[in-house]
């Protein structure tokens, strides 16, 4: 036994055995205070509802009370005529102290010691008015009595002493292993994840914090999954990527220093070869260094006022030579409003949207863009007539390095994504194969 189930088991049995101790002081260190006080209180109660049935001369009622107390009762007046109770023969057949037979002024309680029989009593002596005259109530237990109903409280006590102490030695260690049973499977589980095992499925069901425990680390484990899959991705596309541009560049090298050093038309038509594709690695380095940069949590945007005009022309002027070479009929409809956004990010995003519009469309075509003004935001649309998406490919358009039947790094809009929800903008697509493209994204007026 160790850790945590150690603890738990000590913190039973302190606990079992704080209550065994209070429990021990009442009914064996204080049992008789206790009990001497609530046999004076019951006396007591007797001796008010004897006095009153007196008064009422209801002898059977006095009879029953009488009955009930299990004392030995006599009521006198103060000419020693007895009134009532079950010892006639006098009060000083009770043995009482001659002063306590004669009124007084409070009720008493009184211990005293028969001086015949040695018998010890405790007595309630109690005055009252019969007949308009003083007479007094003397209500006596034997001390022994009392005595012995404590002693069987006592021998009781020690009985259930014994079995609290094995029902507490049961029930801690039977609580500290039901507590500790989930931590060891969700160590166990821990374990098996650390060591590289993502198969692991927590079955704890029970509704308290352990059981959350258990759900947050169930979803840790998909997340974990959903991660190592993508990371497993990562490195075979970007293995598959680099690796048919750094082949080509390699194989145009070698032909340029071995065939063509002195051949200038076909030395620049492989070294332009050369460029484009070292260009395209470079684009897909950069682009999965920005998208881990967005996804980091770490990236601060700076919101400032942006001429949304201003911004789309600059960044249709990065296209202009696609556009013109494919004869691209561009339309612009409302764009003479302001908005609130980091401006890098943003064009950067509007960047990937046109850039992916004009790569659908291989001849002639419309690329739109229209601004829409809402009640605090902006609404722009981004739409082109090129082949458009499969219903197939949309719910995953926004996914990290899918491609759908096109080619690009596939991290494109996954990039949007992440820029967008810094933004918190609502975003989304809309297509149709052979009809177009549509996307839309908010952005807060200016």
């Amino acid at each position: 036994m160790k850790g945590i189930r150690k603890k738990l088991f000590i913190s039973y049995l302190i606990i079992g055995l704080i209550i065994l101790s209070m429990f021990w002081l009442t009914q064996v260190v204080f049992i008789n205070k206790i009990y001497s006080y609530y046999k004076i209180n019951q006396l007591k109660n007797y001796s008010e509802k004897i006095v009153e049935a007196i008064n009422n001369n209801d002898e059977m009622l006095i009879s029953e009370l009488i009955d009930k107390s299990n004392a030995q009762v006599v009521a006198m007046t103060q000419n020693n005529i007895i009134i009532a109770g079950n010892n006639r023969g006098y009060g000083r057949g009770l043995g009482i102290p001659e002063v306590l037979l004669h009124p007084i002024n409070t009720v008493k309680v009184v211990k005293y010691e028969h001086p015949f029989l040695h018998i010890e009593y405790l007595s309630i002596v109690r005055p009252f008015l019969y007949n308009g005259k003083p007479a007094t109530l003397i209500m006596s237990i034997p001390i022994a009595a009392i005595n012995d109903s404590v002693n069987l409280f006592k021998q009781v006590f020690w009985r259930i002493f014994v079995v609290t102490i094995a029902a507490i030695l049961f029930v801690s260690i039977y609580m500290s292993k039901k507590f500790t049973r989930p931590i060891q499977i969700l160590k166990n589980a821990a374990h098996q994840i650390a060591s590289g095992n993502l198969d692991v499925k927590i079955n704890y069901k029970e509704d308290d914090e352990l059981g959350d425990l258990a759900k947050s680390m169930n979803t840790m484990v998909k997340q974990l999954s959903i991660t190592d899959k993508f990371r497993k991705d990562l490195i075979a596309n970007i293995s598959h990527d680099l690796k048919t541009p750094l082949g080509l560049i390699r194989g145009y090298s070698e032909m340029l220093l071995d065939y063509y050093g002195n051949d200038k038309e076909k030395r620049e038509k492989y070294l332009n070869t050369v460029i484009k594709e070292t260009e395209r690695m470079s684009k897909l380095v950069d682009d999965v260094l920005q998208l881990s940069k967005l996804q980091s949590g770490m990236v601060e945007i700076k919101e400032e006022p942006i001429d949304l005009e201003k911004l789309i022309f600059e960044t249709l002027d990065i296209f202009e030579i696609q556009i013109l070479e494919k004869n691209i009929e561009v339309k612009l409809n409302n764009l003479k409003l302001k908005v609130i956004a980091d401006r890098e990010m943003i064009k950067r995003a509007i960047i990937n949207i046109i850039s992916n519009a004009i790569a659908s469309m291989t001849k002639e075509g419309t690329l739109s863009i229209k601004a829409i003004s809402q009640d605090k935001n902006v609404l722009l649309k981004i739409s082109d007539t090129g082949c458009g998406i499969p219903q197939k490919d949309l719910e995953h358009i926004f996914d990290r390095y899918y491609k759908g039947n096109k080619s690009g790094t596939g991290l494109g809009l996954a990039i949007v994504k992440e820029i967008l929800t810094l933004h918190g903008s609502k975003y989304g697509i809309e297509s149709q194969e052979g009809v177009g493209t549509t996307f839309y994204f908010t952005l807060k007026a200016g």
